[in-house]
């Protein structure tokens, strides 16, 4: 199927969307028809931190069927379209996700069939704190997440060296995209930092010296 074709058509038919990508697991983003966005420093940078999202995914979360994340006044929807491939659309608030999904199932010709115990779930991404102002409020003096990330972070360091702030600050904003921050999330916080130690020994120290925050508690 000529993905990129109906990608184009799927813009053309809802006047509510903005623009789109295809993103495949071994080419990153292709096919962008994002209407000149694509030249926003900012647009740039959530679409990287995407990727790195998507290509986690499998092994974070177990509900794949959707991505709805706030990016300024638009909401940038994507959807599995086969094994590896997502779909990217940007589109006003206003249209919902019914409509959109919806559209795109219509175009790829996908089986909306559900099984009779099927209960639909939440998206998995919902509004999201803005990237320029995350790290600015986890750290805060009234944050009840900044003892607890400052420890990860120290932590951190102990065995990837001088990187530690950068990988950290990136590990948290694609965690912050996930979902609101929490306490009780700072799990799935520290599983994606643990895929940024190379050494297996290493990464279990890392996990046992963080046991009680792994727990959420």
């Amino acid at each position: 199927m000529d993905y990129e074709a109906k990608l184009t058509d799927i813009i053309a038919s809802l006047p509510e969307v903005s623009g789109g990508f295809l993103y495949e697991r071994n080419r990153g983003i292709y096919s962008n028809q994002t209407a000149g966005m694509a030249g926003d420093d900012a647009l740039q940078q959530v679409a990287l931190k995407l990727t790195k999202i998507v290509s986690m995914l499998s092994v974070h979360f177990h509900d794949t069927d959707g991505i709805r994340v706030a990016y300024k006044d638009l909401i940038l929807f994507g959807t599995n379209i086969k094994d590896g491939e997502w779909m990217f659309l940007l589109h006003q608030p206003s249209l919902s996700a019914g409509m959109i999904k919806m559209t795109i199932q219509m175009a790829l010709n996908i089986n909306t069939e559900k099984p009779p115990q099927y209960e639909p779930t939440q998206p998995l991404f919902e509004e999201v704190i803005p990237a320029d102002n995350l790290m600015e409020s986890l750290f805060s003096s009234e944050s009840e997440l900044k003892e607890p990330l400052e420890t990860i972070q120290s932590k951190l360091a102990l065995y990837i060296g001088p990187v530690a702030e950068l990988v950290f600050q990136d590990s948290v904003e694609i965690w912050g995209l996930a979902a609101p921050p929490t306490l009780s999330t700072l799990p799935e916080l520290i599983s994606i930092l643990e895929n940024e130690i190379d050494d297996e020994n290493d990464r279990t120290a890392f996990r046992n010296e963080l046991n009680d925050l792994s727990k959420g508690e």
